[in-house]
């Protein structure tokens, strides 16, 4: 899929349909949809409290995953959904701790009785990602379509899909939107090659549910997000990475001023708390919901010490993220 599609463009387009979403709902209300984290942690390290990045939004029963970040199919099975039953991925962008298990979670799924086609989407190299994933995985499928008597070939039931910034997918559960957001440096350079981080905009029957994704302050996350019933958003907060990274490149025998100068960059290319609040005022959600912490491993931080600088600048309800946790 692809489309010339600038970022005015973008910008017009995302609160023209946030606001005819508002407006009328795909369905009469009830409640179909269901939201659960699977992994909140953030960055590729592996965290003791926190997987990485993932979420499910179960509508109508059927999950609709949202980032594929280590052990997300462990995560998917403890929050009681069968992998047999994952049909639809969405990747938000091309960081290991957002995609490291994409190809895993379709074979995971094969491997348990999948028989029926899986779909990834997400910003360009998702659809050469699973070509490549196909040929790893080939060799287990051979052996198990051998000895195992399965007759269905994941070559032909695996596909992944490039996605750029508009409407990407619909079905009689949900209307996806996405957006180019701000995380990467090179962002908003129109019809230039450049790499995409994408957030998403669900519409579901009851509820409109919004993913940032990894992103700096972003106008266009505000747009997207414009009336959601909940926004899904990364958070970092400032004081505490700036002691870890001084703290870890220290032990690490490496300079300060290296430390100073990677700090500076992540800084640059994630939200902070006082950020996330003023997102969420400006596009009048009603629910933040605050996931990918970094840091995500630092034991001396509360969940007031996240929500409290979002609420400076949010009236609505602020919900700290944990794993494993359903949203309302």
């Amino acid at each position: 899929m692809s489309m010339t599609f600038t970022r005015r463009d973008g910008l017009k387009f995302l609160a023209a349909s946030a606001v005819m979403a508002s407006a009328t709902p795909l369905l009469a209300q009830s409640k179909t949809t269901r939201l659960i984290l699977l992994g909140t942690g953030g960055g590729p390290t592996p965290l003791p409290t926190r997987n990485q990045p993932a979420r499910v939004l179960i509508v109508n029963n059927e999950p609709y995953v949202v980032d594929a970040g280590n052990a997300v199919g462990r995560q998917l099975e403890l929050a009681g959904i069968g992998l047999q039953r994952v049909a639809k991925i969405f990747i938000t962008h091309h960081h290991d701790d957002h995609n490291a298990d994409l190809g895993t979670l379709m074979g995971l799924a094969w491997s348990n009785g999948r028989s029926q086609p899986i779909d990834a989407y997400g910003p360009p190299g998702t659809k050469a990602m699973i070509e490549a994933y196909k040929a790893y995985f080939a060799p287990n499928a051979a052996v198990r379509m051998k000895y195992d008597g399965r007759s269905a070939d994941p070559a032909k039931l695996f596909a992944g899909h490039d996605v750029t910034p508009g409407a990407i997918y619909g079905d009689k559960n949900i209307k996806v939107t996405a957006a180019e957001n701000t995380h990467y440096p090179d962002h908003g350079h129109d019809g230039a090659q450049h790499h995409l981080s994408l957030s998403y905009r669900f519409e579901t029957p009851d509820r409109v549910v919004v993913f940032s994704g990894d992103t700096a302050a972003s106008d266009e996350v505000i747009a997207l997000a414009k009336g959601a019933d909940v926004l899904v958003h990364e958070v970092i907060h400032e004081e505490h990475t700036r002691a870890l990274f001084t703290k870890k490149f220290a032990e690490q025998g490496r300079s300060p001023e290296e430390a100073q100068r990677v700090l500076k960059a992540v800084l640059a290319i994630h939200t902070s708390v006082e950020q996330v609040g003023k997102i969420a005022a400006a596009a009048g959600v009603k629910t933040v919901v605050l996931n990918h912490f970094v840091p995500g491993f630092d034991p001396t931080m509360t969940d007031d010490m996240w929500a409290d600088g979002v609420r400076k600048n949010f009236p609505g309800k602020v919900i700290v993220g944990r794993d494993l946790m359903e949203v309302d």
